[in-house]
């Protein structure tokens, strides 16, 4: 007798392989995941992959400028059992 996920084992050969609990399997959700990202790698070609030695250039754009002005108002305070929080500069506004 077999289940989804047992192998069927007479002697010490297997002679049916199911899959393990929880793999990902064409029919699965993860599987269905895989397998749409192996046929569009197969479509478009690998990710590309940077050189990891290069350091990541941002872009300063409006919006960067703008949180770069806001969170100059803040200060990083750390409390006694070393947690840290942002408070407000006195002034800033």
């Amino acid at each position: 007798m077999t289940r989804k996920g047992v192998e069927k084992v007479v002697g010490h050969r297997s002679t049916e392989r199911h899959a393990e609990p929880g793999a990902a399997t064409h029919h699965s959700g993860v599987g269905r995941v895989m397998h749409a990202t192996d046929r569009l790698r197969a479509v478009f070609g690998p990710a590309d992959r940077a050189d990891p030695r290069v350091p990541v250039t941002h872009r300063h754009d409006d919006f960067e400028e703008a949180s770069e002005e806001e969170l100059a108002t803040f200060e990083v305070e750390t409390d006694s059992e070393g947690h840290h929080y942002g408070v407000r500069k006195t002034g800033a506004g």
